[in-house]
Formats: C-alpha cells, structure tokens, sequence
C-alpha cells in the first residue's frame, strides 16, 4: 500500500510498537520555526517538547489518512469514538481487515488467512489478489460489525453507538489497484451497520474529474521537492497527485459543514510548521514501536487568538518525512485550508524498522496483539499527544 505493506508476506506478526503525535506553543515561540524550516534531510530527534495549545475546542476532532494512514485513521475514529467526531478516508478499510480473511483452501475451511496474507492479498492487492493461486474472499462488513462489538464487550474500545453523531467523507480513486474498491465498499457498509446517517456519510468513488491511483489528490503540486509532479494516474513517490481536485478540501468541508471558507494563498505567512519530541509518547523500546522520534503540528497564526479545532492526519506508507521530505506535512493541501480555517494540524510520523519497511501505520498487527484497541501501542501514543494537545492529559 502506498508503496507498501512491506516483508509482511507470509509473517506471522509479533510484537512492536507505539507513539504519537501533538502539541505546541514552544517556549519563546510558535516560531521562528517558520513553515519551510524542515531540514534536509529531515531530524531524527528533536528537543522540543509539545505544550496545549489553548482554545483549542475539545469536542471538535477529527481523524483523516491514506493508504495504511486511512486504515488507521479508522481504526482510530471507531476505537476513541467518544473524542473522534468524524473521519476522512482515502484509499482505506474496514476495522480488524486482517483478522476475519478465510483461507480459501477447502482443506482449511473456516480457518482465518494470517494476518499479513489477508492484510497483502484481500483487504489490500499490495501482494496481487491470489493466495497461492486461489483468491480469497473480500472483506465483510458484517465480520467487522462483529468485530467491533467484541472489541466493545472485551473493554479495548469505547462504545461504537457513539459513531451516530459522527460525520464521514470517503474516496477512492478510479485507478487506485491497490485498495480494492470491494474494500471501500465494505468500509462504507461498516460505518452505516455501526449507525452513521446517510446525511453524515459521504462516498466518493471517483465517477467525477480525474481518475485518481492511490494517494492523496491535490489541485495542484507546488513547491521543492525531491520528486516530479505526479499526475493523478501515477502510482510513484510522494503520492501526492495532482488532480484538478483536492482531497483536504472535500473532506474538511464535509466533517466541518458551513464552517470552512476559502483557502490560504500563503500557509507558508498564515502559520508554522513545527516539529516536535514524538519520543516522549512511546511505551517501551522504540524499535518495537516503529514510531519516529519527530512529529510535525502546523498551527494557523490565527489560533494564537482565536478559538481552533484539532485534525489529525495520518500519512500512507512510505509517506514519511524521512522518505519524501514536507511533501506530505506540506503540499498534500491540508495546510491551506487549516490556515484561513482555524484548524490546527497533527501529522504524527512513523519510523522505517525491520518488521516495518515500508513505514506504514498498524493496521495488520505488526506491533502485536491489540493493536486494534485502546491498549495499541501506536494507538495510545496518538491519543497521549492528542490529550497533552488539548491540555487534558490524566
């Protein structure tokens, strides 16, 4: 996905881990640290240590990702749907994906795929759609209700009844051979079989404008980069794709109805980008977390005074700053809606590690058991920078 699920063919998943995202106002100064100010190449550590940014409005989040950013940014939404309001999702899946996925073996009928086959050969085409030469079937959405409701029972998620209120803005690109469009679908009867209205559910399968492959869609790519412009049908590095249309635009407006105006000629001048210690969010050795020791938050100029809502963006594999730079954190157009928008943004970054080559965020269980849950290692490291964020750390 994006580029990768990565050596997850055949493992049989063990134990990693963990981290996050969040939180601003270094002292001395929202900064001098000004939007462009990602070195090349980018930090490995950072000594600065993320503060709440004030007025932020507590009953106001919202998740988005791509590709593996999109599975989890998901799976983040139905796990803390008690804080998460809404969710924008590009090229993702349903909920526990790799854990119902069965063999398509007669000989081992009813016996679930593992979970990195079923996240490489079902849920995803990253490895082609065949399991040693037989396909295996789509992704149900009922077995992800199922899922959810155990998850539910057990105590690793808050109650999914709380996904009523919620607002959802989902796409699929016409070209993306990545995502099966059998996945989104199944993404998409999930959320209605956990009782999102349809008014509150948007489905964009691409039958307007540009056939989009699998990345982020923008109006168009400016700025530096390491890479060309890649047109919507590329599938290649940064996986932002210049479409005549943008992605951030139609989700933000959609999860902040009649709240988002026109965008920012100049995020660059309307506010920062800084970077911040993801460090200090993991839970144990970060080489079993696969988090990254920086993590990147913009903050408009505006939200010094004014009251703000908090986005979470969640990039794809092989989207991290270390792979393509601030193509992601900087051109996927996020920050030019926030800027004029009152919207604060969290990019949390993942970390290249042996289990995890790629840099894709856990939706498979590559950092171990519960990875699904509250108790997930990546998943509780968001939600720790969410909280220092909103200054409601417990």
């Amino acid at each position: 996905m994006i580029g990768s699920l990565a050596v997850m063919w055949r493992l049989q998943i063990g134990t990693i881990a963990l981290a996050g995202l969040v939180s601003l106002i270094f002292e001395g100064a929202i900064a001098r640290a000004g939007h462009d100010a990602v070195p090349e190449p980018p930090p490995a550590s950072t000594s600065h240590k993320l503060r709440a940014v004030p007025g932020l409005k507590q009953n106001s989040i919202t998740v988005s990702g791509v590709s593996s950013g999109g599975f989890f940014a998901h799976q983040f939404h139905v796990a803390y749907s008690k804080l998460v309001n809404g969710a924008g999702i590009i090229g993702g899946g349903p909920f526990g994906c790799a854990e119902h996925i069965l063999n398509p073996y007669w000989w081992f009928a009813g016996v679930p795929l593992d979970r990195g086959s079923a996240a490489t050969v079902a849920c995803t085409h990253y490895l082609g759609s065949r399991y040693f030469g037989l396909r295996p079937s789509s992704p149900r959405a009922d077995d992800s209700a199922s899922f959810v409701q155990q998850a539910h029972r057990q105590g690793l998620i808050d109650d999914p009844m709380n996904l009523a209120s919620s607002r959802v803005w989902l796409f699929h690109g016409r070209r993306d051979e990545l995502v099966p469009q059998s996945t989104m679908a199944a993404l998409k009867d999930l959320y209605q079989l956990l009782g999102v209205p349809s008014l509150q559910l948007s489905t964009d399968m691409n039958e307007h404008g540009r056939s989009a492959s699998h990345g982020v869609p923008v109006t168009k790519l400016e700025g530096p980069s390491r890479f060309p412009v890649r047109l919507c049908e590329e599938h290649a590095p940064p996986f932002v794709i210049e479409c005549g249309y943008e992605a951030a635009e139609q989700l933000l407006k959609h999860l902040y109805p009649g709240q988002i105006g026109k965008a920012s000629e100049d995020p660059h001048g309307d506010g920062n980008l800084i970077a911040f210690d993801q460090s200090e969010f993991f839970i144990g050795a970060s080489d079993h977390i696969s988090l990254h020791g920086v993590g990147y938050i913009y903050v408009p100029k505006s939200c010094e005074r004014e009251e703000c809502r908090l986005h979470v963006a969640f990039h794809g594999c092989r989207q991290t700053a270390d792979e393509i730079h601030d193509d992601f954190i900087r051109d996927a157009g996020y920050n030019r809606w926030a800027a004029t928008n009152n919207i604060v943004l969290l990019y949390p970054q993942i970390a290249v590690i042996s289990i995890n080559p790629n840099g894709c965020w856990d939706w498979w269980g590559y950092t171990g058991e519960g990875y699904f849950g509250q108790n997930g290692r990546q998943m509780r490291a968001v939600r720790a920078i969410i909280a220092r964020v909103l200054g409601a750390e417990r």
